[in-house]
């Protein structure tokens, strides 16, 4: 179960950073420049013409050549190391693939050294890159064709890099050609939802927001009406952190989207802030800004000082990810025992359903050099990864190769992508078995969710946000719901960043943000948003949209 903390941990932080997004053993799931005249090193796996084997192993072992980053909570054991571990030794039993680790950095170093590496073009067999690093070595023509690979890859293998759709498989096509393997994450399961102090809104005899005007009559009683009790004035309704990434869900209930592109009437591209949806939510915002429902010193407070209101009870309603029940939301559980924060759906201004943006979903690509012999035993360690991680039941295996309950075995694989709704099917496994008793359905990585929320129920707070999230009325629920009505509006840019968005994308990011904030503090009139648009085109943003619809009529 232990595992599922340390994923879950991983995504609370993915989320975290950008606070629009549980997995582990409990975890859940949860994007420099190189020359172009790099020249290809010698494969490590070319050298011994080893055949394709017709049993899936080849004899004698290929070696595979990589780069990784240390996981934190990632401990060997007695003996082991980065080549020799549970997760190497079954890929060379299964598969006779060998491990050679060229260099570990620290995850907080990797784009740095990633880069460094790129530009002298001597790079390993296989790696994680960035969206712009694969464009880079595709650019370069240092990157395999794996097309063949993959058609001839195990089913299981392909149909996780396609459970979320296949937008995430063709962004790593180049010219019809596949060039990677999506590292696929979960961005439908991570749509924003609105969390909402439950004890507050029945202190004040409030009931659960139905529409966008429900929600601003909490945010305003929350704001006014003392609802901790204290008899001071010291609340406000609506979290919001200096660069509005709290904000995603609300905008979405205005039908206006941020920072993705979306398709007009005439099937061209269009950027979604600077649409007149938009200026609606901003005015709203602005209203409650001047009511004192927002914190007035929001613009200077980055995410961590937002969580400090929270978890200090100064803030009862955030959008946030479903993943928020473990952080921020357990962390103000810890310190006030009347807390009770509840999820519900992103809720709409006018009788046209909500709907959650949701981007692409990769958390990289997985390269492999041009010139691999065997770049099909990548499709063979991802196929092993969806088995052991995913499907495993056997308390022996999980034990051996994903949670030991001593370390997170499972980060020692080379290769992985995620399900597309890991943890809301997660969910599902976990109530029934609650409700009845049996748990012989479940995985390893269920039993440590199960195991959390029975000690939960028996009185346990520090696991409040488990069952906040995986309990029958948590989170997750919330995110079915989004699933089974198909709530979402996809970005349609489904690519790495183009030549002129590259160019103009810091000041155009700049000139939004500050503008956007400005019209929050009532510091400019909402017209100021007109202003903007027209700012906006003129500075990169017209280039930029005739950029992205060239590429998309190219497709």
């Amino acid at each position: 179960m232990r595992r599922k903390f340390s994923w879950v941990l991983i995504l609370v932080l993915i989320a975290a950073a950008t606070m629009s997004a549980c997995n582990g053993k409990n975890k859940v799931e949860p994007s420099s420049s190189a020359t172009s005249e790099a020249s290809v090193a010698p494969s490590a796996s070319n050298s011994d013409e080893t055949p394709a084997p017709s049993d899936g192993k080849f004899d004698p072992p290929i070696t595979l050549t990589t780069v990784g980053t240390l996981a934190p909570t990632l401990k060997y054991a007695a003996g082991d190391d980065v080549d020799n571990n549970p997760w190497t030794r079954e890929y060379e039993s299964r598969y006779g693939v060998k491990i050679k680790t060229v260099w570990t950095v620290d995850e907080s170093q990797w784009e740095q050294k990633t880069n460094l590496m790129i530009s002298t073009g001597d790079i390993p067999d296989f790696f994680r890159a960035s969206a712009t690093q694969f464009k880079q070595l595709a650019e370069a023509g240092l990157l395999e064709d794996l097309t063949a690979a993959y058609e001839s890859a195990p089913e299981r293998a392909k149909n996780i890099l396609t459970e979320g759709g296949a937008n995430a498989l063709e962004s790593a096509k180049v010219d019809g050609k596949l060039l990677a393997i999506p590292f696929t994450g979960t961005p439908k399961e991570g749509a924003q939802m609105v969390w909402i102090r439950t004890d507050w809104l029945k202190k004040l005899s409030l009931s659960e927001p139905k529409t966008m005007d429900d929600l601003l009559n909490i945010i305003d009683a929350f704001t006014t009406k003392d609802p901790d009790g204290n008899n001071k004035n010291d609340t406000f309704g609506l979290a919001v952190d200096m660069n509005l990434s709290t904000l995603t869900g609300f905008f979405n209930g205005f039908h206006a989207y941020n920072n993705i592109w979306l398709k007009d009437a005439d099937g061209k591209l269009q950027y979604s802030s600077v649409q007149p949806e938009m200026k609606n939510a901003l005015q709203a915002l602005q209203n409650m800004f001047k009511k004192k429902q927002i914190d007035p010193e929001f613009g200077s407070k980055d995410l961590g000082k937002v969580v400090e209101t929270i978890v200090s009870s100064k803030v009862g309603v955030l959008f946030n990810s479903p993943y928020a029940g473990l952080w921020p939301l357990q962390q103000n559980i810890d310190q006030d025992p009347n807390a009770e924060w509840n999820a519900f759906p992103i809720v709409s201004v006018d009788s046209e359903p909500a709907k959650n943006q949701a981007a692409l979903g990769t958390l990289g690509y997985w390269v492999v050099k041009k010139g691999v012999e065997h770049p099909e035993a990548l499709f063979s360690m991802l196929d092993m990864w969806v088995e052991l991680f995913y499907e495993n039941k056997d308390d022996a295996i999980n034990k051996q190769f994903i949670n030991d309950g001593n370390t997170e075995i499972w980060q020692m694989n080379k290769i992985a992508s995620y399900r597309a709704f890991k943890n809301a099917d997660q969910r599902i496994k976990v109530t029934k078995a609650l409700d009845s008793g049996d748990t012989s359905e479940l995985t390893g990585d269920d039993k440590g969710v199960f195991d959390k929320i029975k000690s939960f129920q028996g009185g346990d707070r520090k696991l409040w946000g488990w069952n906040a999230i995986f309990g029958k009325d948590g989170s997750m629920a919330v995110t079915d719901k989004y699933r089974q009505n198909d709530q979402y509006v996809n970005d349609e840019f489904i690519t790495s960043p183009l030549p002129i968005m590259t160019e103009r994308s810091a000041d155009l990011t700049k000139v939004q943000l500050e503008t956007f904030t400005k019209i929050i503090f009532g510091a400019a009139s909402i017209d100021e948003f007109d202003k903007f648009v027209t700012e906006w085109k003129t500075r990169g943003g017209d280039a930029v949209t005739e950029e992205v619809n060239a590429w998309y009529a190219s497709r």
